[in-house]
């Protein structure tokens, strides 16, 4: 996969807002496959299932949980097992490692799209097509646009199952009352609200490099805009211009000695539901975090269950900057088969139905991206409130992260090196731009 010589938006609207994704027609010439269930058959006939397949993602935890529900349900229907298996750590290195050693999961969710249009490019992955499902078939279960980012070369391989706004800060609602304040209508009112704690009002789990880019994304967009964000993660604005640097400096606003628990370093050393625990933890340190709707549902699900929604937790809105840029960030996963087999193939039609879409959402850690799954289904009022946040914003983009080809280096761990040591900022980044132009250069190539 590689990008195309100019940017191209697919402007689409979901309900009442737009989605921009970047090409996704890459310039691919996929290898020729082999016949059976070997992984990375790409055609040939499909195999009989065993009753099991395997199933790999990222997620644990309460989001784990969910997603289990997801396949129970699958099971029940079916009568087929679906064994679910965390990867926490270096999801993409281990698929590779799996694969390589021909060991790959059946079926894996992903979140980075860049490594999704690698496996893609080598020949890996099961087109749906290949697994009997007419991709025509279920197009209009999603909002147009939404299939291509799974799309490579033309062929539907990796459908999206889920996503997230991340466009959500969260806060205690009653504190704000206790305290006389008000949710912040821009930036610098949302900075400002450090002025109204004794000590660190913040929390951060920077030592997940994922939090810190979505900071940063957050942040640029609101900045930018959508058309020069994805400008900058489709490798025409190089990361080396101003606006970059600009971005990081806002961001270090708020994440900065005074703002956050534990200072800096005791930042870079907090992961995600650390963090979350700092901030809504019976004992809590902290009283603000930024990250994305599935928060609530670990907040609420794993971290304290005493939580009173609307009281002890809640949400509000990524504030704008200057220009008035209400765009948010989202951040999806889709689904891929590395095996063709008649039980894979049952699988992923049962992942893009709007039956799996509706149990998914019951359980509050996600927004569907298929439209036949209503807001009523949601569980509480914070999911409730993210799907219709993402419905009416007046403009979604992709993770940026994400969209980055494969081997590109790790923003997260640029951004950990701004909070410890702004002053080597300049150097990192052209470090980092040599590298994104190396990647982008190996995926066309």
């Amino acid at each position: 996969p590689g990008r195309c010589p100019e940017t191209e938006q697919v402007e689409e609207r979901m309900r009442k807002f737009k989605w921009y994704a970047p090409a996704m027609a890459a310039v691919l010439v996929l290898a020729a496959c082999g016949n059976g269930d070997d992984p990375g058959d790409g055609g040939g006939d499909q195999a009989d299932g065993d009753g099991t397949i395997s199933v790999t993602s990222l997620w644990g935890g309460a989001e784990g949980d969910a997603f289990q529900a997801v396949l129970d349900a699958f099971q029940e229907s079916s009568g087929i097992t679906a064994e679910y298996e965390s990867v926490r750590d270096d999801y993409a290195g281990v698929l590779s490692t799996r694969l390589a050693g021909g060991e790959p999961p059946d079926v894996a969710i992903m979140p980075g799209i860049g490594f999704m249009r690698s496996f893609a490019q080598d020949g890996a992955l099961i087109s749906l097509e290949d697994l009997g499902i007419d991709p025509a078939s279920i197009e209009d279960r999603f909002a147009p646009g939404i299939l291509d980012i799974g799309t490579v070369d033309g062929t539907l391989y990796a459908p999206m199952v889920k996503l997230n706004s991340k466009g959500t800060v969260w806060y205690h609602p009653s504190d704000f009352e206790e305290r006389g304040l008000e949710v912040p209508a821009t930036f610098d009112d949302m900075v400002a609200l450090q002025d109204a704690y004794d000590g660190p009002a913040w929390a951060c789990g920077c030592a997940d490099t994922w939090n810190l880019t979505d900071w940063f994304e957050m942040i640029y967009l609101r900045m930018n805009g959508s058309e020069q964000y994805m400008s900058l993660f489709t490798g025409e604005t190089p990361f080396t211009d101003e606006s970059v640097t600009a971005a990081i400096d806002e961001m270090t606003r708020i994440l900065n000695e005074e703002s956050l628990v534990g200072g800096v370093n005791g930042a870079l050393g907090t992961a995600f539901v650390d963090a979350i625990e700092q901030t809504f933890g019976a004992d809590n340190e902290a009283w603000l975090f930024y990250e994305g709707g599935f928060v609530g549902g670990i907040a609420t699900g794993q971290v304290n269950p005493d939580l009173a929604i609307g009281e002890d937790i809640g949400f509000f809105d990524f504030p704008t900057m200057a220009d008035g840029n209400a765009g948010i960030t989202i951040g999806g996963d889709v689904i891929a088969a590395f095996v063709n087999d008649s039980d894979v193939a049952a699988f992923m039609e049962y992942m893009v139905s709007p039956e799996a879409g509706q149990v998914w959402a019951e359980q509050g850690t996600i927004v569907s991206p298929i439209i036949g799954v209503d807001s009523s289904v949601y569980p509480n009022e914070l999911a409730t409130q993210e799907a219709e946040q993402v419905a009416n914003a007046e403009a979604a983009v992709f993770d940026g992260s994400d969209l980055l080809p494969a081997g590109s280096p790790d923003l997260g761990a640029l951004l950990q090196g701004a909070l410890s040591n702004p002053d080597g900022v300049g150097a990192a980044l052209e470090d980092f731009q040599v590298g994104v132009e190396q990647a982008f250069a190996d995926a066309e190539g």
